[in-house]
Order: structure tokens, then sequence, then C-alpha cells
């Protein structure tokens, strides 16, 4: 009788402490490709009284991320992790915070995650947690592949290697391009191209400088074309139409690469993929 007592006089005491501070943790989708950035969104709410302090101390961030496999195998982070800087939070008010977990967090695998936000509040005991998450991370199914030499800024020459890949997101089929150097082993990043319209093929081709042209059907009278460096940065984007003729990419002989035919209507923005409903 009296261990129940005690049991509820530490929740009584407990639970007004945990309901001072929410955690909400969002990702807008459930699927990524591999090495693509996984964007995790954090919004903390102070309910509390009094403002909350949010900073770090010593070797432990006051936000971090709990990600576990389904085997229960604990993601260790990459380098000194993700660092959210200070913040202070007066009664009422809220903050967000962005992290790439596949640039602070070894997501090296395709498989499912369970994702938690843990936030230190100065003062207070414990963790604040937020609800689980679960996303996946694929593969994809590669459509094109081409490898070839580049120089750095120093001048030496390594290595590229270019990779269409298809995934689908949300009953989209969206394409990709992976830049990496398999030799080295290391992928500098994966960019969305976009929708694609799946009865067609992707028209790639590689200029002097290293850079990466892809021009791909992503609807009926429509096409997207970019141009992506070795870094797997967005060099160029274009849209063309194909109601006079139809678009392609060549390669002029002074090492260039241009679309030709079909009617340019402009540059188009960076796509987004589908977010979960």
């Amino acid at each position: 009788m009296i261990r129940l007592l005690l049991m509820t006089l530490m929740l009584c005491l407990a639970a007004p402490a945990w309901a001072q501070v929410s955690v909400r943790l969002d990702f807008g989708r459930e699927r990524f490709l591999l090495y693509e950035s996984i964007i995790a969104t954090v919004e903390i709410n102070n309910y509390a009284a009094s403002e909350l302090r949010l900073v770090d101390e010593e070797a432990t961030p006051w936000l971090r991320f709990e990600i576990m496999r389904p085997n229960a195998e604990h993601i260790e982070t990459v380098g000194p992790g993700f660092l959210a800087g200070a913040a202070t939070l007066a009664s009422g008010q809220s903050a967000a915070r962005a992290a790439d977990l596949v640039a602070y967090y070894k997501v090296r695998e395709p498989g499912k995650y369970r994702i938690r936000a843990l936030v230190k509040v100065a003062g207070y005991s414990g963790t604040f947690a937020s609800g689980q998450k679960v996303i996946e991370v694929v593969s994809g199914r590669q459509l094109v592949t081409k490898t070839l030499g580049v120089k750095d800024e120093t001048g030496k020459e390594t290595m590229r290697t270019y990779s269409v890949l298809e995934v689908l997101m949300d009953q989209q089929v969206w394409l990709y391009t992976r830049v990496e150097d398999a030799q080295a082993g290391h992928v500098y990043g994966v960019v969305p191209l976009g929708e694609w319209v799946t009865f067609s093929s992707p028209k790639v081709d590689a200029d002097k400088d290293g850079n990466f042209h892809v021009l791909h059907q992503s609807q009926p009278r429509q096409y997207h074309y970019s141009v992506i460096s070795p870094k797997a940065t967005v060099v160029k984007r274009e849209t063309f139409t194909n109601f006079n003729s139809v678009p392609d990419v060549k390669r002029t002989e002074d090492g260039h690469v241009k679309v030709v035919g079909g009617e340019a209507v402009g540059r188009s923005r960076s796509p987004q993929p589908p977010t979960s409903p």
C-alpha cells in the first residue's frame, strides 16, 4: 500500500514537469533514397511559466537523435555530431531546428529506421523525447551509369561515377543522380531530378569539365534538363517542351554539352519529392 502511494506521488510530481515541454519530430515523408539528405525538423514548445534554456552541456548537445534499426542496432554519429546552437524560450514560445541526419549519423544502409528527437533542458533532470517516427531508406533502381575522370581544384585527376536511379515516392516515380568516387568509396551526394514518365528513357552525357547532363521526360509534353557538378551540386536546371521537335542532349566538338531540339520554357526550380499525407 505504501509503495503504491509513493509511486502515485512520484507520478503526480513528475507529470507537471514533463507537460511543460513538448517535442515534435517531422520528416515530411517516409521514404528516402540511400545517401539522399534526410531532413529532420524538430519543434520545441515551452508550456512552462518560466523561460527554458537550451544549451549544450560539456560533451552532451541539448538536441540529439536516437536512431535504431528494427534489430535494435543503434546508429552512431559521424564526427562531432549535430550542434543546434543555444536558444532561450520564453513562456509560450516555440523554436524549431532542422538537421540532415545523413550528414551527422551513419545512415548508410537500406532499410527501416526508428527515430526520436531528444531534448535536454538546462535545470531539468532527464530528457524530453518526441514521438517515434519510422522512415524507410531504399537503394532505388539504377538506370544509367557513367564513369569519367575529372580534375579537382589542385589539378589532380580523380574519378567520378554518375548514376541515374529511379525511386517510387508516394505513387510517383522520381529520378535522382548519385555522384560518387567508387574507387575511394566516397559518395558526394544525391540530387533529385524530378518526376519521371517511365515509358521514356533519360538522355545523359558529360562535358569536358566533368559535369553530368541529364534530360528526362517529366510530363507527356515536358522535359527537365539538369546539369550536376562533380561535387553533386546543381549547375543548371531548365524545362523544355516537345511541341515542334523532341529535345536531346549532344556533345559538341569542343567538349561542351547542350540541348538540341525542343522549346526552352525557362529555368526550373529544384524539384521537391512529394510529402507523406
